[in-house]
């Protein structure tokens, strides 16, 4: 009969131990749940902190470029006024000069071929190329006609003389070469 109790208090013992291993299960997810809800809670703000910290890092990235691209346009536009000072300090040499002798004439004649020069490698050094056409064959995407002339001694469709000279950037057109093209000579047909 001790066998019997034995095994009544064994299936006892085995069913409180069942039972209270259901509780626990019952209060572990529950546990676990909340424990993983907290986690997620914290990743979320280490997430939201790192993003705040990136938009800043992308805002000062942004201010040092705008700041960099102007500090190399006021660096640019610096040096090309620092190659200019000698033009304009050459063209006010020349307004000084007296030109009521052929002589003085000539000095001054002189400083403005000088002043050319100095505005002529200026433009070289800032890659601009100049347009003076004469004796080309016409090209559109160059040139400007003004005017068309017949002229026996050029063949038809070549420049006979540049009005305006034309300027090129880098190959981009800034202002076409203004030019008098030879036309076709019309004969004059007489009937009698």
């Amino acid at each position: 009969m001790e066998d019997a109790n034995n095994s009544d208090a064994s299936v006892s013992s085995d069913d409180q131990k069942k039972n209270q291993t259901e509780e626990q299960q019952e209060t572990e997810p529950v546990l676990t749940l909340e424990e993983e809800l907290e986690k997620a809670k914290e990743k979320a703000s280490e997430n939201y902190d790192q993003m705040l910290r990136l938009q800043a890092e992308i805002e000062n990235i942004r201010k040092r470029t705008l700041k960099d691209i102007e500090n190399a346009s006021r660096g640019s536009i610096e040096r090309v006024i620092m190659e200019l000072l000698p033009v304009l300090d050459s063209f006010d040499l020349g307004l000084d000069l007296e030109t009521e002798t052929i002589e003085q004439y000539k000095i001054f004649k002189e400083g403005q071929v000088a002043t050319l020069k100095l505005i002529t490698s200026l433009l070289e050094k800032l890659s601009i190329e100049i347009i003076a056409p004469v004796e080309m064959k016409y090209d559109p995407e160059l040139h400007e006609v003004i005017s068309l002339q017949e002229d026996g001694s050029v063949e038809p469709g070549y420049i006979i003389q540049v009005v305006q000279k034309g300027y090129r950037l880098r190959g981009r057109l800034l202002r076409p070469a203004r030019v008098i093209v030879s036309a076709e000579e019309q004969e004059n047909k007489s009937s009698t």
